[in-house]
């Protein structure tokens, strides 16, 4: 953004007409019978290009100079939106069972990360949190306007294969407290698990209420097939080959969290598109809201303009130097 703080100084403008003026209009009236320069311009070849320089010279000075008084100003626009949008922290089950195959051809963890990292491309004006669990919860990203950094973190997600169990009431509470000195209108938890928490010093339902005693909103899904899925496993000479396993999905605990959160009751994906489906509901559900403030960061730019201004009055001086002594006496 672009603007001079001084627009009245732009009437200066107005001498460089008047400065032309006195210059050939009336050159007769102004002339200096001893001045070696009208003695050169009197010369037969006064036509020539350097009978303009001194004036254009003068002219860019009058230019800058005024220019500069006018005081021309850089902005850089900061958007403030903090106060209206929506703070929103994926939790995203990272256990091992998240390897099952029944969303082909990704697993329940690639799936998960690809419709996510749609769905924070889609609100640009909302600050995003990233938590991963398993036996354990560790914060990928803390909140963040920074939307390229928080599908970085996405991208990075892989299953712990090394986990004994699944910790999602601690997957929720972690999220809980990234969220509770949130200052944004809605605070809002997605929770994504395949499993049952069997793992973890926090229950789900405890987690549950605390989300709730600081007005969050949680939205449970459930991901995974009903029956059997394939798995993968390493065979010694094969490589990677699957069988057909069984994996309990607790519903009943992640409706009950939606119940206590006031979202009504958790949703479960069984394939990519119908979490995907589930994904852009969520997004029309929780609109952002948000009146954009403009705060322009203004910066001077009249520096410039002066240094020329010097550099045609040091070139004006230099020539004068140079051209005078070589003038009939």
């Amino acid at each position: 953004m672009f603007r001079l703080a001084n627009p009245i100084y732009l009437l200066g403008l107005l001498l460089i007409p008047l400065y032309l003026y006195l210059q050939f209009g009336k050159r007769e009236s102004l002339s200096l019978p001893f001045a070696r320069l009208r003695i050169l311009l009197q010369l037969k070849a006064d036509k020539k290009l350097w009978r303009f320089i001194f004036p254009i010279l003068h002219c860019l000075m009058i230019l800058f100079l005024v220019l500069a008084l006018a005081r021309p100003q850089w902005g850089r626009g900061i958007r403030d939106i903090s106060q209206k949008g929506v703070d929103i922290v994926i939790a995203i089950d990272v256990s091992g069972s998240m390897l099952a195959m029944d969303f082909a051809p990704d697993n329940r963890l690639k799936a998960a990360v690809r419709v996510a990292s749609d769905f924070v491309n889609r609100r640009p004006n909302d600050r995003f949190g990233l938590i991963a669990f398993s036996e354990f919860a560790i914060t990928q990203s803390p909140l963040t306007f920074d939307q390229r950094a928080m599908l970085d973190q996405l991208d990075k997600l892989e299953v712990n294969i090394d986990a004994s169990g699944t910790a999602i009431g601690l997957g929720l509470a972690k999220a809980v407290a990234r969220l509770k000195d949130s200052k944004a209108k809605t605070r809002l938890v997605i929770l994504i698990t395949d499993g049952v928490n069997n793992s973890g010093e926090i229950d789900p339902l405890s987690a549950a209420q605390m989300a709730k005693a600081f007005g969050i909103k949680v939205y449970p899904i459930g991901v995974g097939s009903t029956g059997l899925v394939n798995f993968p496993f390493q065979h010694p000479l094969f490589g990677t080959q699957y069988q057909r396993v069984q994996i309990e999905l607790d519903m009943v605990t992640l409706d009950r969290i939606a119940e206590l959160t006031g979202t009504g009751k958790a949703a479960l994906a069984t394939d990519a598109a119908q979490f995907k489906a589930i994904m852009q509901q969520i997004d029309q559900m929780e609109k952002t809201e948000f009146d954009i403030k403009l705060q322009y960061d203004w910066r001077d730019r009249y520096h410039n303009l002066l240094w020329l201004a010097l550099l045609l009055m040091i070139l004006d001086l230099g020539l004068k130097l140079i051209l005078i002594p070589i003038l009939p006496d």
